[in-house]
């Protein structure tokens, strides 16, 4: 069992139900029990509409899948990380860009469906490997995070 502390952050999925207008347990229960027309997927894909920045911008998208559970967006949000990894300057970036889409995958992978991450492929150095799953988890939360403060705000302002 754990225990209530009133200066935690709440989690992620915590923070993005809010924003769809549903309570979390940290909130007393009220009103009725009844059962909303609309799903909660469909609500919380609302919600985060507003944090998208440009059409490109998969933040929404990663922070959809994030919240769900569910590879909602697997290829677009893989393809956008793969290009990122690939991208980078770095030298493990440069020794491992055959292996970007393997990075981006077991990263996605990691974030939405909670696996655990698999081990370098033959030719990765692992240190490569692990720095670089690493790298394209913080990228792929960032999106989500910032998507998720741009819809609260851009909400607010809203309301």
């Amino acid at each position: 069992m754990t225990t209530f502390e009133p200066r935690s952050r709440p989690t992620f999925r915590e923070r993005v139900l809010a924003l769809a207008g549903h309570g979390t347990f940290r909130e007393p229960a009220s009103g009725s029990s009844e059962q909303r027309q609309i799903p909660t997927d469909h609500l919380i894909a609302a919600a985060l509409s507003f944090g998208r920045r440009n059409p490109r911008d998969i933040g929404p998208d990663i922070a959809i899948d994030m919240a769900t559970g569910r590879p909602g967006h697997y290829l677009r949000v893989c393809e956008w990380a793969g290009r990122a990894v690939a991208g980078d300057r770095g030298a493990p970036a440069r020794r491992a860009k055959p292996w970007a889409a393997h990075i981006a995958v077991a990263a996605y992978n990691a974030l939405v469906r909670g696996y655990a991450v698999p081990a370098a492929p033959d030719g990765c150095r692992d240190d490569d490997w692990a720095e670089l799953v690493l790298f394209a988890c913080l990228l792929l939360e960032y999106a989500a995070e910032d998507a998720l403060a741009l819809a609260g705000r851009r909400h607010r302002r809203v309301a």
